[in-house]
Order: C-alpha cells, then structure tokens, then sequence
C-alpha cells in the first residue's frame, strides 16, 4: 500500500479521491483549507475505519507551514 498526499481535500474531488484511495487501503494524508472540513472527513475516517489522517492546510499561514 502506498502513503499518498491529497491537497483540497476538504470538497470535490480531492474529497473523494481521499477517501475512495483510503478505502482501497492505502495512507491517504488529506489536507483542508477550511477549520470546519476537518470533522465531516474524521467522521468518515472514524465511522468506515479508514486510513485517512487530516489536516488544516494554509500554505501562506506560517502556523500551518509547521505541519510540513
């Protein structure tokens, strides 16, 4: 299985890509821009027990930079 990076997985398809390659098994590392889309994405994680580690994604806040 492979450890995979999804930006703008917060909506759309990077949503759906994160979660669908999640549920295939592989590590998906999802990243949201919005606070607020990161419990509708733990929920699925958590519910259909899933590989699938979120995170608030700014890339011009220096706070979120620290992630990285």
């Amino acid at each position: 299985m492979k450890k995979i990076f999804i930006t703008g997985a917060g909506s759309g398809l990077g949503k759906e890509a994160a979660i669908e390659l999640a549920r295939r098994g592989h590590t998906v590392y999802a990243t949201v821009y919005y606070q607020d889309q990161l419990k509708p994405l733990e929920e699925i994680a958590r519910s259909e027990k899933i590989d699938l580690k979120i995170f608030k994604l700014d890339i011009t806040k220096i706070e979120d930079q620290n992630l990285l």
